[in-house]
C-alpha cells in the first residue's frame, strides 16, 4: 500500500501541472438531465471553516477518521484547486479504516480531475457496486472509458444507463457519441433522432456528429456542410473547426483550412492560458 500512495502522490504533483493542457476526444454534455449532483454546496467561507476545525481536531487525534474525512469533503466542495490537499486526507482517511461509500464518488472525480483516469475509473466502479442506479456516476463512467479510448466499455455503461432512463437525452447524445467511434452508425443516428425528439433540438456537438456520421459512410461533402451548421451555432467549438480543416485539406481547400488552423491554434493557446 506504501509503494503504491507514493506513486499516486508522485503522479498527482506531475499532473496537477499539466492537466489543464490535456485535450479531451469526447463531446461532453455537461448537464445532468435534471437529476441531482453530488455537487456539495459549501461556501467558499463554509469550506474554510470547516478546513479549519477539522485541522484542529486532527491537532489533537491526528488520526480522527471523522475529522479527516471532513477534512477531505471540505476540500473537494472548495473545487479542483484543492483536489491534492482532499486526495491526502482521504487518501489517509482510507488507510486508516474510514468505508464511507461517498468516497468512492469524490475521489473517482477528483482523479479524473487530476488526469488519472485508471484510478476514477476503479473508484466509480467500488461506488456503483453500492449505488448502482447513481446517474452522475454511471455518465462519468461512460465518459471516462471513452476518453481513455475504451468505446466498448463505455458503450456498454451507457447501455445500462439507457435501460435506467430511457429518455435521457444526455444518455442518449453521449451514446450517439461512442456509437459513431464503434462504427455503429444506425444506432448513432437513432439516438441523436431521439434526443431531437425529446428536447426540440440537438446539443452542442449534436451537428458535428451528424457530420461524423456523414464522414464516416464516406460523404465528406454531407459532412462539411453539417460540421459549418456547428460553428455557425458554436463558433469555438474545436471538434468541429478540426473536423472541417480535415475535409477542406481532403478537398485541396488549402486558403480555408490554413485560415482554420490559425483559429484552432489560437483557441488552443487561450485554452492553454
Amino acid at each position: 500500500m506504501g509503494g503504491r500512495r507514493g506513486k499516486i502522490g508522485a503522479a498527482i504533483v506531475i499532473v496537477v501541472l499539466v492537466a489543464i493542457f490535456l485535450a479531451y476526444r469526447y463531446h461532453h454534455v455537461g448537464a445532468l438531465g435534471g437529476h441531482q449532483s453530488h455537487r456539495i454546496a459549501f461556501s467558499p467561507s463554509e469550506a474554510d471553516a470547516r478546513i479549519s476545525a477539522a485541522n484542529a481536531r486532527l491537532k489533537d487525534s491526528p488520526e480522527d477518521l471523522d475529522a479527516l474525512t471532513q477534512l477531505a469533503i471540505a476540500y473537494y466542495a472548495k473545487g479542483p484547486e484543492s483536489y491534492v490537499d482532499a486526495m491526502n486526507a482521504l487518501e489517509k482517511a482510507r488507510t486508516l479504516g474510514a468505508t464511507n461509500e461517498s468516497l468512492f464518488f469524490y475521489a473517482g472525480v477528483m482523479y479524473d480531475a487530476l488526469g488519472l483516469p485508471d484510478y476514477a475509473i476503479n473508484e466509480f466502479k467500488k461506488y456503483l457496486r453500492h449505488f448502482p442506479r447513481d446517474y452522475e456516476a454511471l455518465v462519468r463512467l461512460g465518459n471516462l472509458y471513452f476518453r481513455d479510448g475504451q468505446d466498448s466499455d463505455a458503450a456498454r455503461v451507457y447501455q445500462e444507463a439507457i435501460a435506467l432512463w430511457p429518455k435521457d437525452p444526455t444518455v442518449l447524445f453521449n451514446n450517439a457519441v461512442v456509437s459513431v467511434h464503434n462504427g455503429d452508425l444506425a444506432t448513432a443516428q437513432k439516438m441523436l433522432d431521439q434526443v431531437q425528439a425529446l428536447t426540440g433540438a440537438l446539443p452542442v456537438g449534436g451537428l458535428f456528429v451528424k457530420g461524423e456520421i456523414e464522414r464516416v459512410k464516406g460523404s465528406t461533402e454531407t459532412a462539411i456542410p453539417l460540421y459549418q451548421q456547428e460553428i455557425a451555432k458554436s463558433p469555438d467549438y474545436l471538434p468541429a473547426l478540426q473536423a472541417l480543416e480535415a475535409a477542406l485539406r481532403q478537398k485541396s481547400d488549402w486558403k480555408d483550412a490554413k485560415a482554420l488552423r490559425i483559429k484552432i491554434e489560437q483557441l488552443k493557446a487561450a485554452a492553454h492560458g
